[in-house]
């Protein structure tokens, strides 16, 4: 073989190899790295620290994660209470950094809110917040508010709870305003708002039932409830315990119980109550039948005025009527009937008890 011949048989040599190699990196390598990634991501440091007091007006605020993040879902889960506004954000591996667009408030608590949610890298995202707090003050607040969050007279796990130092403008409403502080309920439905002022500033606190889980007040959608008293709290008392709101669901129906002494000297027939709302023509919008010791409860009545009536129905009408004196008579009987002297108001959610009626016997007419 001559020297050309040696030349196009090593040139296909290296042409054929080439394509070999070609083919392997593109079908059998293995992607890089180990188990796929499903643990969620943590907080491993702030800045300022937590619960760290004298923070400087001009400071920076910076938030450390475990390992690298899903950056642009990160910045929208995070709240600040009093508000703070963004200036700038920086990502430095895994730590984000905040510029306020003006110095923080002097002599001022702040408390840091991230939302669940946020993803790492691998986008697995963590199920728990973060919260943490500083002050531009010597001393952080101290002040707590602790209670329980009732939904349709239970406890709710979907309550927003919001505290809101007084005094404010003529304008305020707690449904539209901006809160202090926030919280949301537990499973069990309590919650706790910490962080607050004890130097005799009155708070007050107010929750809805966040149904659409979307952290936001939606109004005429969300039942909410301002707790009676405003809350004061000192140096010596920096904790409010109990204070718990009870958010009335207006759909919700209300409850009619009470009782009626028979003293017809009837024992043959249980005594009858009716409910009838304003403007209603017979039968009543409700009926109930008393058990033998004459209580009634009527479980599911609609929010209104109701006149109410307890009888005994021999005619198994549902009405105060009469009824034939005998089987061979010609007679009519008025059934024995007596009427709630009152007026019976049913508000959402609202147990109504009835004063005790006494129904005595009728005569024959």
């Amino acid at each position: 073989m001559g020297a050309e011949g040696v030349r196009v048989g090593r040139g296909a040599w290296w042409a054929a190899a080439l394509a070999l190699y070609a083919l392997a990196c593109a079908v059998s390598v293995p992607p890089p790295g180990g188990p796929e990634d499903s643990k969620p991501p943590r907080v491993t440091a702030t800045s300022p620290a937590p619960d760290s007091a004298g923070v400087a007006p001009e400071s920076a605020i910076e938030i450390t994660f475990s390992e690298g993040m899903t950056r642009e879902r990160v910045e929208r889960l995070l709240t600040f209470s009093p508000e703070i506004r963004i200036g700038r954000v920086k990502w430095d591996g895994p730590t984000l950094r905040v510029v306020p667009q003006e110095p923080l408030h002097p002599d001022t608590t702040y408390v840091v809110t991230l939302a669940p949610g946020y993803r790492d890298g691998h986008n697995v995202a963590a199920k728990q917040g973060f919260t943490f707090a500083f002050a531009t003050a010597a001393h952080i607040d101290s002040g707590r508010v602790q209670g329980s969050v009732l939904f349709r007279r239970v406890p709710t796990k979907n309550g927003v709870v919001r505290c809101f130092v007084l005094p404010r403008d003529s304008t305020f409403t707690p449904e539209s305003a901006r809160p202090d502080r926030e919280a949301t309920t537990s499973g069990e439905g309590d919650y706790a708002l910490r962080y607050l002022p004890t130097r005799g500033a009155r708070l007050l606190v107010w929750a809805f039932e966040d149904k659409n889980k979307n952290g936001r007040f939606d109004p005429g959608q969300e039942p909410g409830a301002v707790y009676p008293d405003t809350i004061v709290l000192g140096e010596a008392s920096t904790t409010a315990n109990g204070v718990d709101v009870s958010i009335i669901d207006p759909d919700e129906p209300g409850r009619v119980s009470g009782r009626v002494a028979n003293e017809t000297g009837i024992d043959t027939a249980l005594v009858s109550v009716g409910l009838y709302a304003r403007g209603d023509t017979l039968p009543p919008a409700y009926h109930a039948l008393c058990d033998a010791g004459g209580r009634f409860n009527f479980g599911s009545v609609h929010a209104g005025v109701y006149g109410l009536v307890a009888f005994v129905d021999f005619q198994w009408d549902s009405l105060c009527g009469t009824y034939a004196c005998g089987p061979d008579s010609a007679s009519r009987c008025p059934e024995p009937c007596v009427a709630a002297s009152d007026s019976i108001r049913v508000e959402p959610g609202a147990v109504v008890n009835v004063p005790e009626l006494i129904l005595r016997g009728a005569k024959e007419d």
